[in-house]
């Protein structure tokens, strides 16, 4: 029951990852924005994992009884780093105020792919560690109420 709420979570803020970066980064023809670079096959598969991934990451932080704030800076960096893998260089108004456009295309664009393997990579190692650290606190939790429970069962006989 518990998986189930986790895949549901999982589904539900994926697709609204999904929708709400493909509408900004343009990958989906929309009339609010418009893409200065033409999107490659690399840039979809990055949107996908990334929404994927991040929507794995929020549903475990929301699953999670005590919630901690481990692996919070590789799911930053995976985030900015898939979306900087898969948005619009040119789009992208923080990259072009630091390189200028002939900046962006000579130092940022070439690069997108490895920027997006990175940021997928590092979401999923947050995803994987967060994931990790859930299961065991409840192999803890179980090993304790177990140990309480014999422990109990020799008092009753004492």
């Amino acid at each position: 029951m518990k998986n189930l709420k986790k895949i549901i979570y999982t589904v539900i803020a994926g697709g609204i990852f999904l929708v709400i970066f493909s509408l900004i980064t343009a990958l989906f023809p929309n009339n609010w924005f418009i893409r200065m670079t033409p999107a490659n096959s690399l840039d979809y598969v990055f949107l996908v994992l990334t929404s994927l991934l991040l929507g794995a990451y929020v549903s475990l932080s929301l699953t999670e009884k005590k919630r901690t704030k481990q692996n919070n800076a590789a799911a930053y960096g995976g985030g900015v780093g898939g979306f900087l893998g898969f948005g619009c260089a040119l789009c992208n108004k923080l990259l072009l105020l630091i390189f200028g456009a002939v900046g962006v295309l000579t130092y940022v664009e070439p690069y997108r792919p490895l920027i997006g393997t990175i940021g997928v990579g590092l979401m999923g190692y947050a995803v994987y560690t967060k994931n990790k650290a859930g299961k065991e606190k409840e192999d803890k939790s179980k090993h304790t109420k177990k140990v309480n429970k014999k422990y109990e069962a020799k008092k009753v006989f004492l």
